[in-house]
């Protein structure tokens, strides 16, 4: 399992993307078109070998929008997990009671999302990119980005580091994931998850959310600054974007 998209939910998805700029130097690679199914649009931006996605809702049926009425604004709403055989991945999280809300399986790609609530109230999708030999590759083929990715990176962030989970009981829900990945929790700390490449990490909070992103930048003091001087909160090695707590250490 690698950690490759984090998504976030917002009113303005322009004014997301804007501060992703402003503050990590990203930049939008792919609006895809066919996410208006869901009822919503979208931008993909690449941040070193991972991805952010932002979303919007632009019908009123969207289930981003209900998402967002319940949170009250901004927040984190999605994470992506790429595997090497996810039919293999899907099935052991299905026999587990996950249930699949989405399947998608063409001649590149194939996914599931699965139902918020079966990950404690997280939205997550195990992918498969069919064209990649080794899922593991740092720049991979990823169909969600589209087909010119490449050239929208950019070099102030290096990687997609982690993301953490907040939940009322986060020992309880650490246990959880860690079964419905296959991926045993760090032996001396039971809060995180390491992945194959990035990591997931829990933390106590009043409810479920997708609290934090972890970046690793080539000089997190110079993203730091451009993040306050863009306007965001920022608190120690940390900036507030779209309601997310986004952790800037050194690659």
């Amino acid at each position: 399992m690698r950690l490759r998209q984090v998504a976030l939910a917002a009113h303005d998805l322009d004014g997301i993307t804007d501060a992703f700029a402003r503050a990590f130097g990203l930049k939008v690679a792919f609006n895809d078109p066919h996410i208006i199914h869901y009822g919503l649009k979208n931008a993909v931006l690449p941040a070193g070998t991972g991805f952010l996605e932002v979303v919007q809702p632009v019908k009123d049926d969207a289930s981003a929008g209900r998402f967002l009425a319940r949170r009250g604004g901004d927040a984190g709403y999605m994470v992506i997990l790429q595997c090497a055989d996810m039919a293999a991945e899907r099935a052991r999280a299905v026999a587990l009671g996950v249930r699949v809300v989405d399947d998608l399986d063409n001649a590149t790609y194939r996914a599931a999302h699965f139902h918020p609530a079966d990950f404690g109230g997280v939205l997550v999708s195990f992918d498969q990119q069919k064209t990649a030999a080794d899922f593991l590759e740092p720049y991979g083929d990823w169909m969600p980005a589209g087909d010119a990715w490449r050239a929208c990176r950019t070099d102030e962030i290096a990687d997609l580091a982690s993301v953490t989970i907040a939940a009322a009981d986060p020992d309880a829900l650490a246990r959880r994931w860690a079964e419905l990945i296959g991926r045993p929790l760090d032996a001396a700390d039971a809060r995180r998850l390491p992945l194959d490449h990035g990591e997931v990490r829990f933390v106590a909070g009043a409810s479920t959310s997708l609290a934090g992103v972890g970046l690793k930048a080539r000089d997190p003091a110079a993203v730091l600054a451009r993040a306050r001087e863009a306007g965001l909160p920022v608190d120690g090695e940390a900036a507030t974007i779209g309601g997310v707590r986004f952790a800037v250490t050194g690659a």
